[in-house]
């Protein structure tokens, strides 16, 4: 076979490879995302260490005094924010993630944190088809692009929309073309969250899958010279969110599906490693559940 003919190859794989791992073998049970109590006073004692990722605020009434002024806004008063806020948030840890979806949604532009995170997880984990979930990723788009244009300060602002881009893009059909105008909308959204944050540790792995799918989509001199991506700044971003939150599946997971991606699905004792540091951490939510769930299935 031919030098481009191989890389062709190799592309097709690692593409279909792709969409294979944006859903689980099989979907987990509604169980495992059931098991998790956070009322009364127990969603803020475990807040800092189920936001490690994504540094998302306490949405106190200080918080929610500074939201009342977005456009949109339904309610009048601070607490009255706040109450729903958590509320929201809430249902996402317990694994009630499309009411959730549908509380931040009733917020307007101050529930779109928890809007796009939860539907995110809901398509990631609950819709097992990948056009379905590229459609329901579709309707995400324009509140993160809401999101980051009114609360521009912001480090998630500019994440969430990086996530909702990142998993249209991992559920595009192998032959679809991709969008440079969206891809540089996706890399300098990242590059913002973390110049506001650079301890966002799920906008270092976002930075790292992006880095490590575009070199395993396009090949690497390719992705290098169209995108500037390639696989040792999604190594160093993969390690880098390992670090800053190393008890979380999802970091270990992704690891394990960059990884697969660069070496164009050939397995390696360190992609295997990652699914099983995934697998054995014990999850502190719903999603992380879900995720450790998943990671399981990559092992059989």
């Amino acid at each position: 076979m031919s030098a481009p003919a191989a890389r062709q190859a190799r592309g097709k794989v690692t593409i279909e490879s792709i969409e294979l791992m944006s859903k689980p073998a099989r979907m987990p049970s509604p169980a495992a995302r059931h098991a998790f109590n956070f009322a009364g006073e127990a969603l803020q004692g475990a807040w800092k260490q189920l936001h490690l990722g994504d540094l998302e605020p306490w949405p106190d009434a200080q918080r929610a005094k500074r939201l009342l002024a977005l456009p949109g806004q339904p309610h009048a008063g601070a607490a009255a924010l706040a109450a729903a806020l958590q509320a929201a948030w809430r249902a996402y840890h317990e694994g009630e993630f499309e009411s959730a979806h549908a509380q931040g949604m009733a917020l307007g532009v101050a529930g779109a944190s928890v809007t796009i995170k939860a539907g995110g997880t809901h398509a990631r984990h609950m819709l097992g088809d990948a056009v379905a979930r590229r459609l329901y990723v579709k309707t995400l788009i324009p509140i993160a692009e809401a999101l980051r244009k009114t609360l521009p300060g912001e480090a998630n602002s500019h994440y969430r929309l990086a996530y909702v881009l990142s998993l249209h893009l991992q559920n595009m059909a192998p032959n679809a073309r991709l969008d440079n105008a969206q891809l540089q909308v996706q890399h300098m959204a990242l590059q913002s969250a973390l110049q506001i944050a650079p301890r966002h540790a799920e906008a270092q792995l976002a930075l790292g899958i992006f880095h490590a799918t575009l070199t395993g989509r396009m090949g690497a001199i390719a992705a290098k010279m169209r995108c500037g991506a390639n696989a040792t700044a999604a190594e160093h971003h993969l390690e880098t969110a390992r670090r800053l939150m190393p008890a979380n599946p999802l970091a270990w997971l992704e690891t394990g599906n960059a990884l697969l991606t660069l070496a164009g699905m050939r397995r390696s004792a360190a992609v295997t490693e990652a699914f099983e540091r995934a697998a054995k951490l014990t999850p502190h939510d719903a999603a992380e559940a879900l995720d450790a769930a998943w990671a399981r299935t990559q092992l059989h």
